[in-house]
């Protein structure tokens, strides 16, 4: 609008990381009229809005990882695990940024291609340790469990070869939880395979009831909990529940938020993708994404989500209270964990992108892997394909 003395002004203040413009580039056509004595002249204006970064400092901490499959955190300790395709799995120290091969998996694990790590059960004795899922044409589809502190292993079995790849993601919630996509449409619906579902590793309890526990626990076996995954990218876990994102080939990318009790879990795989219903005769109970967005490479679209973290204000403040997540074509968007949690789903018109916000003091964050918090949640990291890794936190004052 035109102030009195003749400035020009918006209503209310753009966002720049949330464009309202026509074309969602942040420069506003507007068009200034004049009329006096029946004649009239148009001025036509553009009015570029550029970016004032916010107080996040992005580092490049780490470089030389090899196609990087997966990212933990060890709970309580200044370590995050970085698994390879090829089976390397290296602990990454947080204070030093030195990153070592962890030799016990290294001289006990079976070949095959890495597809997923967490750091499970921690302080559980028996079950503790690193745990991968892998996939090779002697094995197929296996956990792969390393318990060091106490020299055990074990390699339960989730299924059989594969169909064609897919991705698969792992978190350590309680229970260590492992979503795997479905090579085919039908195996999301099919009860007798492990593909596209919802898998959990339990946590068992040495003192509940059991009069003495194998020595290789880590063996305890997988159970199906939940249907209907297309192409998991990744899990984040916060106040009792489970973030889980998955990854649309067509229509949408979406997250659900669910929590790991709720039965049934299906997330909708093949009869929906994200919001937009694909075929009929749906399951009478499917647990409707919370997050959505295109699939596309245009504005507001994306070509795979990425799981992110959950960031408290109070301790990185210039990103307030939001869930921080990617797109594997390396935007970074960021929503307010009030609107996670309000019981409605939510579009990509109400994302931030963060982007140009997290640029590195070297290198370039081109393509997210995983995103892992940081002991004391003051800061967290994400993993790029390019194998580095970048620790944000809070620019000085």
């Amino acid at each position: 609008m035109l102030d009195s003395d003749g400035g020009l002004r918006f209503n209310q203040a753009p966002n720049y990381d949330l464009p309202t413009d026509a074309n969602l580039d942040n420069v506003y056509e507007v068009t200034l009229r004049a009329t006096a004595a029946g004649e009239t002249t148009d001025l036509a204006l553009r009015i570029s809005v550029t970016n004032d970064v916010e107080g996040v400092r992005v580092t490049r901490v780490a470089t030389g990882i090899v196609e990087p499959a997966g990212f933990a955190r060890v709970l309580n300790e200044e370590t995050l695990l970085v698994a390879e395709k090829g089976g390397r799995v290296l602990r990454f120290n947080t204070a030093t940024n030195a990153i070592t091969e962890d030799t016990f998996v290294r001289d006990n694990r079976r070949s095959g291609e890495v597809l997923a790590i967490s750091h499970g059960f921690p302080g559980n004795i028996w079950q503790q340790g690193v745990y991968l899922v892998t996939h090779s044409a002697a094995d197929g589809l296996t956990v792969q469990a390393f318990n060091a502190a106490r020299g055990t292993k074990g390699f339960p079995t989730l299924g059989p070869t594969w169909s064609a790849p897919t991705t698969v993601s792992m978190i350590n919630g309680g229970s260590i939880f492992i979503a795997v996509g479905s090579p085919a449409e039908s195996d999301a619906q099919d009860a007798s395979t492990p593909y596209g579902k919802l898998i959990e590793l339990p946590f068992i309890d040495p003192y509940a009831g059991a009069s003495f526990l194998p020595s290789d626990v880590v063996n305890i076996r997988p159970q199906i909990i939940g249907d209907g995954i297309r192409r998991p990218g990744g899990f984040a876990f916060g106040s009792a529940q489970l973030f889980l994102a998955d990854r649309g080939g067509t229509r949408e990318h979406e997250m659900t938020v669910f929590q790991t009790n709720w039965r049934p879990l299906d997330f909708g795989w093949p009869f929906c993708e994200g919001s937009q219903a694909t075929r009929a005769d749906a399951p009478a109970a499917v647990n409707g994404p919370t997050l959505v967005y295109p699939f596309g490479t245009g504005r507001r679209q994306g070509e795979g989500i990425v799981a992110g973290v959950l960031n408290d204000g109070t301790f990185l403040p210039a990103l307030g209270d939001t869930y921080i997540f990617g797109d594997i074509n390396g935007t970074i968007f960021s929503i307010s964990q009030a609107r996670l949690r309000d019981g409605f789903r939510h579009t990509i018109n109400i994302f931030e992108n963060k982007s140009e916000d997290f640029v590195p003091d070297s290198g370039r964050i081109d393509g997210p892997v995983g995103f892992a918090l940081g002991t004391g949640s003051d800061h967290f990291f994400i993993l790029d394909r390019d194998g580095e890794i970048f620790r944000m936190s809070q620019r000085p004052s």
